[in-house]
């Protein structure tokens, strides 16, 4: 019998029916050697409260608390059902920029987009059943956890391949739009390709981007309407899509050498742009669609690096002549020069979530981080060391953890604590370099990609202890492993020609659930934000994508 066929996973939209449960008449014992009568007419507070009331305690509680609450009665479990509070505990749980983008996921997609993507797990009454609450507030929290439960349940996931993207060499950089109905391909052929996803999940080419030198990247806006592209003939240009799905040039802007990033702030609308040239320049967006110069930060030597704090308000530069810059938005637009770290010369830096950490990687192996004490100084706090090159550098989305992975065989996992400090957690140990770390989503799993051919998976178990959960292997050097959006799956990338698709399961074990091979080394994998597509990319000079379907 087919699981999904069976409409209970489907949360009721109507208020509960069923009646509290009478009490029994009062029990009556012996406790040393006294007579104890134990009142079961005694009112219990919760369950004797309004609806309302009810409703804003059960709110409070988290998603574990939720499930354990709709266990202990009938009565919980139809008020829990009602409500819908376990699908929102569910999305209240991921930090703020992962719910935003969640809600893109559903928001982004009309009726029919909706019953296309719910298609490859549910049948057709599941589905009209999923989609009929559209406009209600808690739609997308809804409509989530059911689409995650659905893919939870399936052992196994069916590959159905919706198209091959082929370059002429090397492809180096492939990413999806927040809202996943758009994707981007950047060669060393000197061309950006972009490809829409139609109604009937088909990919169809949209734009061909072609510049006159090496393309260093290609980056979507947070809404998925534009792409800037970033390439050592001193140019980022800026693409707009139309309403009928195509694009079109907006703008180039021009430096006086390479451009060696082009990224939007959250909102999109802000542009920072990063050269040789030893400028950095940050553009807004005007109510015409026209991107003007809002300031310009110069250094002395040539900026290695310039990014957005994740709320859109700071931006960061790295400059060879070790100097590290914090400018801030005033209110009124403007843009001040709030810090300057001489910190030594700093390969990369990265803000925490909430911009009130920095972490700076450094030439000697070492992680500095620094704080920030309300509109303060930034303050130096703690330095991770290791005894190589550093790969990669990751805060988690709540701001608590740090990850570092370096060529030491080593990735760290460090913890803020309640003075300001940050202390070493758990050293996750491989037998080769690591390329990479990243936390989940939620904040609660570590995945390191290694050089030894294996990913390690660390998960939280209470606030403070990271213990492993699983070692997956492959036959070659793991070159990535990411996390979908929602958490519960996971995907790997290996030089032996395959990424493996993992799924967590109940008892917090990882099973294997897919396969996915090229001809040769697949150099990176990636989920679609709805976690419907899988994007691989391989040193077969394709990029495939892959839909994900229940096993029959």
């Amino acid at each position: 019998m087919d699981p999904l066929k069976n409409n209970d996973s489907i949360v009721d939209s109507h208020l509960p029916t069923s009646e509290r449960p009478r009490p029994e008449e009062a029990l009556t014992g012996v406790s040393v050697g006294r007579e104890v009568t134990v009142n079961e007419n005694n009112k219990s507070l919760l369950l004797d409260l309004p609806y309302v009331p009810k409703s804003m305690i059960i709110r409070c509680l988290g998603f574990r608390e939720i499930t354990r609450l709709a266990e202990v009665c009938i009565y919980l479990r139809d008020l829990v059902k009602s409500d819908k509070a376990l699908e929102r505990a569910w999305y209240r749980q991921f930090p703020s920029p992962y719910q935003y983008q969640l809600k893109t996921i559903v928001t982004a997609k009309d009726k029919q987009q909706l019953r296309y993507w719910l298609r490859p797990f549910a049948n057709k009454d599941t589905v009209e059943s999923l989609i009929k609450d559209q406009n209600c507030a808690y739609f997308p929290a809804l409509l989530l956890f059911n689409h995650r439960k659905l893919m939870f349940q399936c052992q196994k996931f069916k590959l159905v391949e919706k198209a091959e993207i082929i370059h002429s060499q090397t492809i180096s950089v492939a990413t999806f739009s927040a809202g996943s109905r758009d994707l981007a391909t950047v060669s060393h052929d000197k061309k950006v390709r972009i490809y829409g996803q139609e109604d009937d999940g088909s990919w169809q080419s949209k734009a061909t981007i072609t510049h006159n030198d090496w393309i260093r990247s290609a980056t979507f806006s947070a809404d998925g309407r534009h792409l800037v592209t970033a390439s050592h003939d001193k140019t980022a240009s800026i693409y707009g899509q139309k309403d009928d799905g195509s694009w079109e040039s907006v703008t180039t802007i021009t430096h006086n050498n390479w451009v060696i990033s082009a990224t939007f702030s959250a909102d999109g609308r802000h542009l920072v742009t990063a050269s040789h040239d030893k400028r950095v320049r940050i553009y807004g967006q005007e109510d015409d669609g026209s991107w003007e110069v809002k300031a310009t930060i110069s250094h002395d030597r040539f900026v290695t690096a310039a990014t957005f704090s994740p709320d859109g308000r700071h931006v960061v530069t790295i400059s060879g002549d070790s100097i590290v810059k914090i400018r801030s938005q005033e209110d009124d637009g403007s843009w001040r020069e709030e810090h300057t770290i001489h910190a030594g010369f700093i390969v990369s830096a990265r803000l925490s979530p909430d911009n009130r950490h920095l972490a700076l990687c450094g030439a000697d192996y070492a992680v500095k981080i620094y704080g920030q004490e309300a509109a303060g100084p930034w303050v130096e706090k703690d330095t991770i060391k290791h005894q190589r090159t550093l790969t990669s550098i990751h805060f988690s989305a709540d701001s608590r953890h740090l990850v570092t992975a370096s060529k030491d065989h080593t990735a760290k996992i460090s913890d803020l604590q309640d003075d300001g400090s940050w202390k070493e957690m758990t050293t996750i140990r491989h037998d080769n370099r690591v390329y990479s770390a990243n936390f989940s989503a939620d904040c609660r799993h570590v995945v390191s990609a290694s050089e030894d051919n294996t990913v390690k998976i660390y998960s939280l178990k209470g606030t403070a202890l990271w213990e492993e959960k699983a070692c997956i292997c492959h036959k070659g050097a793991v070159t990535s492993a990411n996390f979908s959006t929602d958490s519960q799956n996971l995907v790997t990338a290996s030089e032996d020609n395959t990424a493996k698709i993992y799924g967590l399961q109940a008892n917090e074990s990882w099973l294997e659930k897919a396969t996915i091979q090229h001809k040769k080394a697949v150099t990176s994998a990636n989920f679609s934000t709805d976690g419907q597509n899988v994007m691989t990319v391989s040193e077969d000079k394709t990029v495939r994508i892959t839909e994900l379907w229940r096993s029959d």
